[in-house]
């Protein structure tokens, strides 16, 4: 664990560690004597600034102020020979090499110097233009070494990418860099979480030999401002520690203020920094941020112990290598430190999804603890682990302990911030540097690792890591001379011994990563989930199963068949067939035997047909007597299908005993292979159908695989289709109307309108037949909105003759839900027939939820602002999911019918009845019954708090000219 950032700087006072970074560094007005600077107005494009050091490389030029509001094209010139000399172009974020040189290199002086070429690097800074030059020229052995690392470049970057691992990226970077730069020693310097750095890999030329490498530099040695300016240039080099630097001339630019150097080469550095340097014994120094997520994660130092002054200066060519250098380090140490942390963040998360699937699969969340405690605590390095969730209470490890479990808990929790609902993670890793932060329960404790939720009350759990002792070497005792400076100011002079210090640190832990309180806040939220699955685990095991399977037959509902075929043939495994399967002439039983009896042959049926299945095939209940089968075959074809289809002919036809009576029956199937018939579910079932329809017309009891062919036999099914078209226009729609009753008054309390169609040759059609054909056709929101039209027309004519002030009920299919004008036109029809809005109420199914929860929701609720009420239909049938029922504004559910049908047969289903009506209850809605067809049906709805029912019961759906007619018999029988 790296140190506080008092541990080693104590002794130097906060005044003046403030003081230190307030020096304004790249303030300093100096410039390096190897080049010179000339600083240019952009208004005027005259120079205004120059450095005094100008007058050793130009020729003649006696004094640097002579330069000072000469327009620049005098002193300089493009290489092209043009007159443009474009300085609004440049950068203020970096430098840029200009094609301009001089005008003394075309002068012919005979005092003129060797170095008659120059480099010009240039960028803005706000009205300013700071141009920099450097001699070009230089060693001839140099330039070679350097073009043989241009041309070995490609290997050089390999080198790099082969290291595995950070350790021994950082050693192979500092071979690299010092092999490229030529400096005399090269080091990765690395700043820790306290401010305090350590030298993390270093290499020398093989006259020198390693002195840093694993030593550590207090904070002070760079200060705030420094770090920042790091930020901001990242190649900063100093050709020579014992030059002379060369000031500025004016001191100050025209508007008053100082030049700005952050991005400047020859920026010259202050003389606490060059002390420092000397006093390591160095002479040249080129210094490479490295930055990581925006963030100065350390520097790339090399030193060199002769000066780097012409013609051995660092020259662009180098410069840009050692930047590319600087930014493939940058990279690959920010690569190699996220996959160290995502290897981490991979081992807890693994290992957490481990430990989730033993609690889901035992639930005892203690055992599982105790179970786990040998793979959890290693994980996370910890010596014991905690947790407090409602009454669960647990402390477990081998820490040593002081109290009991709960006054553990309860020291520990007293760090918690009650105030803050969101998930927190607290860290400490320093608890036994001082007794107030020690725990008294936990004495051994040195590191502690906190998570906590919000969860109807606050809960917990905790890690603790034990104490471990290091050893760190210091560069250096970090005792520093402190110096008075004219100004009134003090200063602190640099270091100047650098022979190795060693100190234990105690009282720390190994320091806590993210990725620990990450895994930790992880671990909570498992325990929590579980802890809430624990209280109501059957009924969700219940709903689950129901949501995905078929509650008579247990097999696959449509839903999850459809669901599993289309992940399949997203997938594109179509090594498969698709088979519907229909009970021929199963109206008959259930009309003449009953409902029961005919779920008794549907169970048996089911049975029959799984005992032919393979492991890999899937069988489900679409609804009635209609099944769907998924064969996997590795060689598709019809007459491998067609074999399989006689295997299921054969399980059928032996009689089915239910009840003492025989029977005897077929089915019919019809076939559809991927992907030539289909490469979608609702392809493949439109094709297996129609051959199903195909295999019942010509006689039943028999197989067809679709044919292309076949697709012409669909002209009945569009005439149809056409004919629903024309059905609203020509009048053929109806509305029929069946009463909900009261059950505690024996009062009818309310109607639900259903459409019929009318058809002239076809006769009267139910919404079964019509409305899944207007639905694929998208001709259900015109069929939707002459329903609505109709039913509150209707309901106006009813209450303007004095006769059922009764509210009524209408379906609406999820296309109108999701209509944008569905409440405009409500309201419109009910402001035009002048019925209030509390006279309607919409019903919605589960299916449109389901597909469209936000849209819905926002519907029922903007419905429901106008004053009309909402019910769900048909609950129970699709997912029936209670997060999902907490979500919509409903004031009304609806039990299917399937339900009151098999309450009193079926003990599930009563069960299940019984669970949906307390739900309703606790949800404050109005409970209706669907489908009550029989006097104890209504009493046992009426003895467990169900107090409306629908049903045949009651009445069939009747005509409007009825309605009034059957409400006054239906309340007088009841009453009876």
């Amino acid at each position: 664990m790296s140190m506080s950032p008092g541990a080693h700087d104590h002794t130097i006072p906060a005044e003046l560690e403030n003081t230190c970074a307030l020096e304004a560094i790249h303030l300093l007005g100096t410039v390096q004597s190897y080049g010179f600077v000339m600083v240019v107005d952009l208004a005027s494009r005259c120079i205004v600034q120059v450095s005094t050091g100008i007058v050793k490389h130009w020729p003649g030029l006696q004094d640097a102020a002579a330069l000072i509001s000469r327009p620049l094209s005098d002193c300089v010139a493009a290489v092209d020979g043009s007159d443009a000399l474009d300085i609004d172009a440049l950068s203020a974020a970096h430098l840029v090499a200009l094609p301009w040189r001089p005008r003394f290199e075309q002068a012919d002086l005979p005092e003129q110097p060797a170095a008659l070429h120059w480099e010009c690097l240039g960028h803005r800074w706000g009205q300013f233009a700071v141009l920099e030059w450097l001699p070009a020229n230089g060693n001839g052995d140099e330039q070679r070494r350097q073009n043989q690392i241009f041309a070995g470049f490609g290997e050089v970057i390999a080198r790099l990418r082969r290291a595995e691992g950070l350790d021994a990226f950082f050693r192979a970077c500092v071979k690299v860099i010092q092999e490229v730069s030529a400096f005399d020693r090269v080091m990765i310097y690395r700043f820790m979480p306290d401010g305090c750095g350590e030298v993390v890999a270093e290499h020398t030329s093989k006259e020198y030999q390693q002195k840093y490498l694993g030593l550590r530099f207090p904070a002070s040695d760079i200060p705030s401002q420094a770090r920042t300016l790091y930020l901001t240039n990242k190649l900063r080099l100093l050709a020579d520690v014992e030059a002379p630097m060369d000031g500025l001339v004016p001191p100050r630019l025209p508007t008053g203020e100082l030049l700005d150097q952050s991005h400047c080469i020859l920026r010259g550095l202050s003389d606490v920094h060059l002390v420092y340097l000397r006093n390591m014994g160095v002479r040249a120094t080129m210094t490479l941020s490295i930055v990581c997520d925006g963030k100065l994660w350390g520097l790339i130092a090399c030193h060199h112990h002769q000066p780097r002054t012409p013609p051995y200066q660092i020259r662009e060519n180098m410069r840009q290598i050692a930047e590319l250098l600087a930014e493939i380090a940058n990279m690959r140490i920010e690569a190699l430190s996220h996959l160290e942390t995502v290897r981490h963040r991979l081992t807890l998360d693994h290992l957490l999804n481990q430990f989730h699937q033993a609690l889901l699969q035992d639930g005892d969340i203690t055992n599982e603890l105790e179970l786990w405690l040998p793979e959890l605590l290693p994980a996370f390095d910890a010596s014991s682990l905690g947790v407090q969730i409602g009454t669960l209470a647990f402390i477990g490890g081998p820490a040593r302990r002081q109290g009991a479990t709960h006054q553990i808990l309860d020291e520990v929790g007293a760090r918690l911030d009650l105030q803050d609902p969101r998930p927190q993670v607290f860290i400490w890793d320093d608890l036994l540097t001082s007794r107030k932060r020690s725990l008294l329960y936990l004495p051994d404790a040195a590191g502690l690792l906190l998570a906590q939720r919000h969860d109807e009350d606050i809960i917990f759990c905790f890690l603790t890591r034990e104490e471990v002792v290091q050893q760190v070497r210091w560069g250096g005792e970090p005792v520093k001379d402190v110096v008075a400076l004219p100004n009134g100011r003090i200063r602190l002079e640099p270091r100047r011994s650098f022979a190795v210090w060693q100190q234990s640190v105690k009282g720390h832990s190994d320091p806590w990563l993210q990725a620990d309180g990450e895994a930790l806040q992880n671990l909570l939220r498992i325990l929590s989930e579980v802890n809430k699955l624990q209280v109501n685990r059957k009924m969700q095991e219940t709903l689950h199963w129901r949501a995905h399977h078929d509650h008579l037959t247990g097999l696959y509902n449509r839903r999850a068949m459809e669901d599993e075929v289309a992940r399949r043939l997203d997938d594109g495994q179509y090594n498969t067939a698709l088979m519907l399967l229909d009970l021929d002439h199963f109206k008959k039983i259930n009309d003449t035997y009953g409902h029961e009896t005919g779920d008794l042959v549907l169970q048996q049926l089911s049975l029959r047909l799984k005992a032919v299945m393979r492991e890999n095939d899937l069988l489900a209940r679409l609804g009635g007597d209609e099944f769907m089968l998924l064969l996997q075959i590795p060689h598709p074809s019809a007459a491998t299908a067609l074999t399989f289809a006689e295997r299921l002919h054969g399980a059928v036809s032996g009689p089915f005993d239910i009840k003492g009576q025989q029977f005897r029956l077929g089915i019919s199937v019809g076939i559809a292979i991927p992907p030539g018939h289909g490469r979608t579910v609702s392809e493949l079932l439109r094709h297996a159908d129609l051959t199903l329809y195909q295999a019942k017309s010509l006689g039943r009891c028999r197989s067809i695989v679709f044919e292309l062919a076949m697709a012409a036999d669909q002209r009945e099914y569009y005439l149809l289709e056409r004919d629903l078209d024309e059905a609203v226009e020509r009048n053929q729609l109806s509305l029929v109307f069946q009463p909900k009753v009261d059950l505690i008054s024996r009062k009818v309390v309310g109607l639900e309108a259903l459409v019929r169609w009318n058809h002239p040759t076809r006769g009267q059609n139910s919404p079964s037949a019509f409305i899944p054909i207007a639905e694929h056709s998208d001709q259900i929101i015109r069929i939707d909105r002459w329903v609505m039209r109709s039913a509150i027309a209707e309901l106006a004519r009813l209450r303007s003759q004095g006769l059922a002030r009764l509210p009524i009920a209408i379906n609406l299919s999820i296309a109108d839900i999701l209509s944008p004008n569905l409440v405009a036109y409500l309201t419109e029809l009910l402001d035009e027939y002048k019925v209030p809005a509390s006279a309607l109420e919409i019903e919605v199914t589960e299916s449109c939820f389901m597909r469209q929860l936000d849209e819905t929701q926002s519907v029922l609720r903007a419905l429901n602002e106008t004053g009309i009420s909402t019910a769900l239909d048909d609950f129970g049938t699709g997912f029936s999911s209670l997060s999902y029922l907490r979500q919509l504004p409903l004031q009304c559910l609806k039990i299917d019918q399937s339900f009151t049908r098999s309450m009193l047969q079926d003990a599930n289903a009563e069960k299940l009845t019984q669970a949906i009506v307390a739900m309703g209850i606790a949800l404050r809605m109005t409970i209706v019954a669907e489908g009550v067809e029989t006097r104890e049906q209504m009493n046992w709805l009426l003895a467990h708090g169900c107090h409306i029912g629908q049903g045949y019961y009651f009445s069939p759906p009747v005509p409007a000219q009825d309605v009034q007619q059957v409400i006054e018999r239906l309340e007088i029988r009841l009453s009876a």
